[in-house]
């Protein structure tokens, strides 16, 4: 995907679950290879604002640019179009306890009906990026907290997305496993990736350079970089 402009924007978004203001008028930006994060307290709209940006919800007022198409006015069929360009990390891992390592990781290539030798070399590569080639055979239940979320890292990128989203990606690690985590999102994003992550846990983004968006009951209450 190639453009100018911003990779995500948000234009004046609103989002209501029952009646209720989950986001309120956010406007933000975020650059075309750039590694930025979302955080604020728990309920204050970062996971909302992550299922915006991945077309699993839409807003009920303003636009949402994604790679300079304007995803609100894409319709049901243009979803999957945009949705193929972006990774997404989440905090409960969802692997397949019947499905081994590469099973997991090849799974999102098959469904599309990439060949069978592609899928062989994107899932060794994917692998390899998260210093897991090792355990391409184990099942989920073999590996660690820390093995089985950069499992779900190796998922989210073996179709090489543009965009890359984690919702709390190290919220049931503990704090040296996290740091590994973090630094194989690094190594992702030196490739070209524009990352976004949602955290409520500073220590991630502390001393990092990158920007910060934080969100307080739906609300952008500042931007700073960390």
């Amino acid at each position: 995907m190639d453009l100018d402009g911003p990779m995500i924007h948000f234009q004046n978004v609103s989002k209501e679950y029952d009646n209720q203001s989950a986001l309120h008028d956010i406007t933000l930006s975020v650059e075309k290879g750039e590694m930025a994060f979302l955080t604020g307290p728990s309920g204050s709209g970062k996971t909302t604002m992550l299922k915006l940006v991945y077309l699993a919800e839409m807003p009920d007022h303003g636009s949402i640019t994604i790679a300079g198409k304007e995803a609100t006015s894409l319709g049901e069929s243009g979803i999957p179009l945009i949705r193929r360009h972006i990774g997404v990390v989440f905090q409960d891992f969802r692997l397949l306890d019947n499905r081994n390592v590469f099973e997991n990781v090849a799974l999102a290539l098959r469904i599309r009906g990439i060949a069978e030798r592609e899928i062989k070399t994107r899932v060794a590569d994917s692998l390899k990026t998260v210093n897991l080639r090792h355990k391409a055979d184990s099942y989920p239940r073999q590996l660690s907290g820390g093995e089985q979320q950069r499992v779900v890292i190796a998922r989210a990128v073996v179709a090489e997305p543009t965009v890359l989203l984690a919702d709390e990606p190290t919220g049931n690690l503990d704090p040296e496993t996290a740091e590994g985590v973090m630094r194989t999102f690094k190594d992702i994003h030196a490739k070209g990736t524009t990352i976004l992550i949602a955290t409520h846990n500073r220590e991630l983004f502390r001393n990092s350079g990158k920007r910060v968006f934080r969100l307080n009951a739906g609300n952008l209450v500042g931007v700073e970089v960390c």
